[in-house]
């Protein structure tokens, strides 16, 4: 009796931490599009002008982004909402790139 109660409480325990596993049929998942940071990549330190999608230049060359664009400078508060088609980029006191990433 003991012994069928304990394989019962093991039976229920085990598939409660079963519940939450799911299995997707088609393989891996589709990984999101580039914002626009992995062009950036190298770029570290140069300057940053412009504000938008449409004026926007790292190093004085237009960067390619998928038109939304949050540049943020030290300090600055932002969102923590996460976008991964928004690039956003971080600059120093003197206006250079430090980091571009989709957030």
């Amino acid at each position: 009796m003991i012994h069928n109660r304990l394989f019962a409480a093991g039976a229920l325990v085990a598939g409660l931490a079963l519940a939450g596993c799911t299995v997707s049929a088609g393989g891996d998942p589709t990984p999101p599009a580039d914002c626009g940071a992995a062009a950036l990549a190298g770029k570290t330190g140069q300057p940053v002008t412009g504000q938008t999608a449409a004026d926007l230049r790292v190093g004085g060359e237009p960067v390619q982004s998928q038109g939304n664009v949050r540049v943020l400078a030290p300090g600055q508060p932002a969102t923590m909402d996460f976008r991964p088609d928004r690039l956003t980029i971080e600059t120093d006191a003197s206006g250079n790139l430090v980091r571009a990433q989709c957030t």
